[in-house]
């Protein structure tokens, strides 16, 4: 199974139709603080790793992240330029230009102040979320089989590599919250979810070649308020985007 090559437990036994509920579906999965796993939000006084490609990407160990995948045609290719440009012209002004070795780019990125990089990346994030909620593209997810085959590989990890979380399978991109065991990197995770998933929803439809954008977006939930508003979020965003039950999949994992 290929990739696009432009930058970023046990199995659920459930029927694809029995998935898609207007209502949060308990699952058994646990996301909430324990003693054994207490909940860890953005640490600023431990080690951060940070990457960027199209998009900026922070890593820590221990924490919870909020990611989303999606299709990659899930955006049009005129609305992705405008956002290269948009992004080009803004860092610009900051003096972070494209003629820069990108270890330098990456260097006076991190070096902007806090409150400037926070903004920006929360815009990234909306236009990239209210895009998506249009419903663009193939919409292969907005089928319960191949919907039901994305949650299936999701849940896959649940206890050994993984503490899967609260996630919602949408027509064109996924929304999920996890957190990686300790020595597992969330890129290979992903790819592991995504590699697998695409081979067999490849598989079930007929169809060969890309099927998920190879960069998803992430973000390290700072604290547990937070937490919980994304969860909201998760929750809410088949309403949002005015999906009809049978949709969608969403399930919410037990606390």
């Amino acid at each position: 199974m290929q990739e696009d090559s432009h930058n970023v437990g046990p199995v659920c036994n459930r029927t694809s139709q029995d998935q898609s509920h207007d209502r949060p579906q308990s699952v058994g999965l646990q996301t909430r603080p324990t003693e054994d796993a207490p909940f860890r939000g953005l640490d600023r006084k431990s080690p951060i790793a940070a990457y960027s490609r199209h998009m900026p990407h922070w890593r820590q160990d221990g924490v919870f992240y909020f990611v989303t995948f999606r299709l990659a045609d899930s955006i049009p290719r005129t609305v992705l330029e405008e956002w290269a440009e948009q992004d080009r012209v803004w860092l610009a002004a900051r003096g972070i230009t494209e003629a820069l070795p990108e270890p330098e780019r990456q260097a006076r990125y991190a070096a902007l102040p806090e409150t400037e990089r926070r903004a920006f990346e929360r815009d990234l994030a909306h236009r990239l979320f209210v895009e998506l909620d249009r419903c663009h593209g193939s919409c292969l997810l907005r089928q319960a089989a191949v919907a039901g085959l994305v949650s299936q590989a999701i849940r896959f990890h649940h206890g050994t590599r993984i503490d899967c979380g609260d996630y919602v399978v949408m027509p064109n991109h996924v929304h999920w919250l996890l957190r990686p065991h300790p020595g597992e990197a969330l890129e290979s995770i992903l790819h592991s979810v995504k590699r697998f998933s695409a081979s067999q929803i490849n598989r079930h439809v007929e169809r060969s070649g890309t099927l998920w954008q190879r960069e998803s977006y992430d973000h390290i939930v700072r604290d547990e308020p937070e937490f919980e508003r994304i969860r909201s979020y998760i929750e809410q965003n088949p309403k949002k985007a005015n999906l009809k039950s049978g949709e969608y999949v969403y399930y919410r994992a037990e606390t």
